[in-house]
Parts: C-alpha cells; structure tokens; sequence
C-alpha cells in the first residue's frame, strides 16, 4: 500500500476536525462543570493538539506531492476541481483553529465565532475530502460510501479522542480535584460512537451490492477489476476492523453502565474510566483500520 501520506492525512484531518466539533458541543458546559477549577490553559493544550494533528496532516499531504513547491498549483482551479476546494477548505479549517488559539492564549477566552467558523470549514472540507474520491474511477470509491466513511471516521475519532484528551487534561491541569465528565456527556460519546459506527456497519451490505453488480455490468471505469478484487482480497483485514469497532461499542456502552451504577451507589468510578478509555482506543484503531483499508486497492 503506497498511499501513506493521504491516509495519515484524512485520517488525522478528520480526527482534528471531530475535536473540534466535540469541543464545539461541549465547551459551555465543560466551562461551567470546571468554573474556577482551570484557567484557559487548559483549553489552550486542547486547541493545540487539534492545531498539531490538522498541521501533521498537511505535512503528509504536501509528502505526497512530486514536486512540493508546486502545491500552489492546486488552487487555480477552485470553480471546478474538488482538489482545489479541499485546498481551500483545508487552510481556512487550519487558520481559523490557528486563530481560535491564538485569541484563546491573548484574550483568555475561548472565542465561539472562530471556533463556530473552524467547525464549518471543517465539516465542509470533509465533503470536499471525500468528493476527490467519490468522483473517481476506483470502484471501490464511486459510491455513497465514501462520505459515511470520511465523516464517519470524523465523527467516531473525535468523540473518542474527545474523551481521551479531556481525561488526560484533568489529570495534569487539575491534579487531585474529582472532576470527571458528567453520566449525560459519557452517554453522548457512546451514543455518537456507536451511530457512527453501526450505521456504516449497516450500509455495508448496500456496498457489496453495489461494488458486485458494477464489477459485473460496468466495463468503461478505469481498473474495474483491481479495485474490486483487492477490496476483497483484504476480508480478514476488514472484518477485523469492523469486529474491533464492535468491540469498542460494547465496551464503552459497559463502561457507561458501570459509571451509572457507581454512581447511584456513590462510589468513585475510577474502573469505569478505565473501560471508556480502553473502549475509545480500540474504536481509534478500528478507525484506522478501515481507513487502511479504504486505501488498499493496487493488487
């Protein structure tokens, strides 16, 4: 497989473009739940990381170019190439995260205009992302599919890498206070989780279809044959990837089950947390697998 550089760079772009999203949905109430507790550091290092993987992400894009210096190239064509739109999107999601950062650390305030602004850029520049390949000629891309994978991956890769970021900025900017992240936000996380997840699961039998009765019928898209046969050709690898997803959904939804219960009795659910993080970590992997695969298509 030869296509690192774009895999590295969807994957961590969405996943970046999913943090902030989740931060997007919980800021407020993060802010009120930890109201005296932290100061804008703590938002500070959340901002950075999505400014770093988005930043990671752009340097992959740029490798996978012949000649580098030419990536200017690919915007004299915005009105009607999807490339040129994502170059676009990409930089304008990257400046105004850069910007909601930068007025976080002078201003001390999370700005919701610059954030609101990253996170529609951001949405649109995953369509954009997956239009590059839904208007192919890889079989294995032409089909709906693509845009349940790429937000799919934004959606599931941002909540559970939500989860993780926050739990490791408690601990090292508030240290021994006990704040956790309320029952009802663990509930959306799981509940974003495992939509994204199930539904493409669900879809999954439209795609065979679909990839089955084109291989048979088409005879005029460009490597009809390779695409398919090497999509199936790697069945193990994707079943895998669909079991670890699977597995991360029953195991996020026990780690749910288990902070509802300690919390009833009033115990502190410290063995929950661990559940929720090791259930966030496989359903990253899963992600990261399927995306491996949706690029495995050269025999």
């Amino acid at each position: 497989m030869n296509e690192w550089p774009l895999l590295l760079f969807t994957f961590l772009m969405q996943t970046s473009i999913g943090l902030s999203v989740m931060l997007g949905v919980f800021a407020k109430k993060l802010s009120t739940a930890l109201a005296g507790k932290i100061n804008s550091q703590f938002f500070l290092w959340y901002l950075l990381v999505a400014c770093v993987l988005a930043g990671v992400g752009l340097l992959s894009s740029i490798t996978h170019l012949g000649v580098p210096l030419n990536a200017p190239n690919s915007l004299l064509n915005i009105f009607s190439s999807w490339l040129s739109r994502e170059v676009v999107l990409t930089a304008s999601y990257f400046a105004f995260l850069g910007l909601t950062f930068l007025w976080l650390w002078f201003k001390k305030e999370l700005s919701y205009l610059l954030l609101g602004l990253a996170i529609i850029a951001g949405l649109c520049d995953v369509y954009a992302m997956a239009s590059i390949y839904r208007y192919t000629s890889m079989l294995t891309w032409m089909n709906d599919n693509t845009y349940l994978m790429f937000y799919g991956t934004m959606l599931t890769a941002g909540a559970a890498g939500y989860y993780l970021l926050i739990n490791m900025l408690l601990r090292f900017n508030v240290g021994s206070l006990d704040v956790q992240i309320p029952v009802r936000g663990l509930w959306i996380l799981w509940a974003v989780i495992a939509l994204s997840l199930l539904a493409r699961l669900v879809y999954q039998p439209a795609y065979e279809s679909y990839l089955l009765h084109t291989g048979y019928h088409n005879e005029s898209i460009t490597f009809p044959i390779d695409s398919i046969r090497a999509y199936q050709g790697i069945w193990s690898l994707r079943i895998g990837s669909w079991l670890i997803g699977i597995l991360a959904i029953v195991v996020l939804g026990y780690g749910v089950y288990r902070q509802v219960r300690q919390t009833t009795l009033g115990i502190h659910a410290s063995s929950s947390q661990v559940y929720f993080a090791v259930g966030c970590v496989a359903a990253i992997v899963a992600e990261f697998l399927l995306r491996y695969c949706f690029y495995t298509i050269h025999l």
